[in-house]
């Protein structure tokens, strides 16, 4: 699946230099593990991250019976919760995981020895993997020592960049799924990540971004904008899809606006605590009794017959039509000029609500405010509308 990354053969290193140097017992807040080096672990034969991972592709699986180590520096941890009994580990442009018998004090930046003897090296579907390690056998040497993000595109993802830390520019979610949550209270959420050039033009979508249900931040909703996303790059062969993993939500950036434009999606159940947003009060005309709530954006510039062009229909500053007392006109976004994501409401005189006077034309000022209405929703002018209008709460 991958190519091989040096000529197979286990490096046996000088032994490593004592350190014998005192640790601060405060050096780690909320009873992290102290740097330091256990001197009960044999250090043994010294791999490099990229060794393993030549052995990984040779062998597949190959169990260590004899003292060993590896060096690296953990670049994530399970503080988020979006991993479990996991972290990842870089040396140079290499990295690999760690999956452990139980939960660890690992935390990002952490440059570690990790004992090998009994542990498995081995993959998880494409991701190659330390298996079965306990925490004890992973010495944490320094703190704080970060490594930085290789800045690559999802157009040029690889084998070489697995497990590693990396950083996607001018990326977003699908318009489709922004409605969505990271990751729902019984399941992990998968979604799909877009990159854009800096004109808009899309390059790739390729990279699934994939959260826990236990991740701090799973009941955030996915970000409307454009930007960039910092996490660790893994391999999933049964989906044979390249899976992002995010670290913490604080590393995505997505507060440009977006390529692709915002999908609303219908919701709401009509009622007076509930109403249906504008796009469900389109797809749900011929609908009585319900309430529907959303900007004011514009007027009919007719009273009778159908909206064909746009010069039937005035989207402000100015209401100078008795025409525009008739009507008004509601979107789900504020800068809306398709009339066909838009409802007509018709605005009564007799409405015992006295509805009519919100009319744009004796008040411009109420252009752009949100309206929640009640009638009956059924097309108006030829377009998704709303009549028997009554009740009414204007923000």
């Amino acid at each position: 699946m991958f190519k091989s990354i040096k000529k197979y053969g286990i490096l046996v290193l000088i032994a490593m230099i004592v350190m014998t140097s005192c640790m601060d017992k405060n050096a780690r807040k909320n009873n992290y593990p102290t740097p330091g080096v256990d001197f009960t672990l044999p250090v043994g034969d010294v791999y490099t991250i990229d060794t393993l991972l030549y052995m990984w592709h040779a062998e597949g699986t190959h169990k260590f019976t004899q003292d060993a180590s590896v060096y690296g520096t953990v670049t994530d941890d399970e503080t988020s919760g979006n991993l479990y009994k996991a972290s990842f580990i870089q040396d140079g442009d290499k990295a690999i995981e760690l999956y452990m018998k139980s939960t660890s004090g690992l935390r990002i930046g952490d440059s570690v020895r990790v004992y090998l003897k009994g542990a498995t090296l081995s993959e998880y579907s494409g991701t190659p993997q330390i298996q079965d390690l306990d925490p004890k056998n992973v010495t944490i040497l320094a703190n704080n020592r970060f490594i930085e993000p290789a800045e690559i595109s999802t157009v040029n993802v690889n084998s070489g960049y697995i497990c590693r830390l990396v950083k996607f520019n001018h990326v977003e979610f699908r318009a489709a799924d922004r409605d969505n949550t990271f990751a729902t209270k019984d399941a992990y959420g998968q979604f799909t990540l877009a990159q854009y050039d800096e004109d808009c033009n899309l390059l790739d979508e390729t990279v699934i971004v994939r959260t826990s249900n236990y991740a701090s931040f799973w009941n955030r909703p996915l970000p409307q904008g454009n930007g960039s996303i910092i996490g660790i790059l893994t391999y999933y062969s049964t989906g044979n899809a390249w899976q992002f993993t995010i670290r913490t939500i604080s590393e995505v950036q997505m507060e440009n606006d977006p390529c692709e434009e915002n999908i609303i999606n219908p919701h709401g159940t009509g009622t007076q605590s509930d109403p249906y947003n504008i796009t469900a009060g389109i797809v749900n005309q011929y609908t009585d009794n319900a309430w529907i709530q959303g900007y004011i954006v514009g007027a009919a510039n007719i009273a009778t017959g159908s909206i064909t062009s746009d010069d039937q229909i005035s989207w402000g500053p100015t209401f100078d039509l008795e025409q525009n007392k008739l009507s008004i006109i509601l979107a789900d976004k504020l800068d809306e000029r398709d009339i066909n994501k838009c409802v007509i409401v018709y605005l009564p005189s007799d409405a015992p609500s006295g509805i009519r006077n919100i009319n744009l034309k004796d008040h411009p000022e109420n252009l752009g405010k949100t309206l929640k209405v009640h009638g009956n929703l059924k097309p108006f002018l030829g377009k998704s509308g709303m009549k028997d209008t009554n009740e009414y709460e204007l923000y």
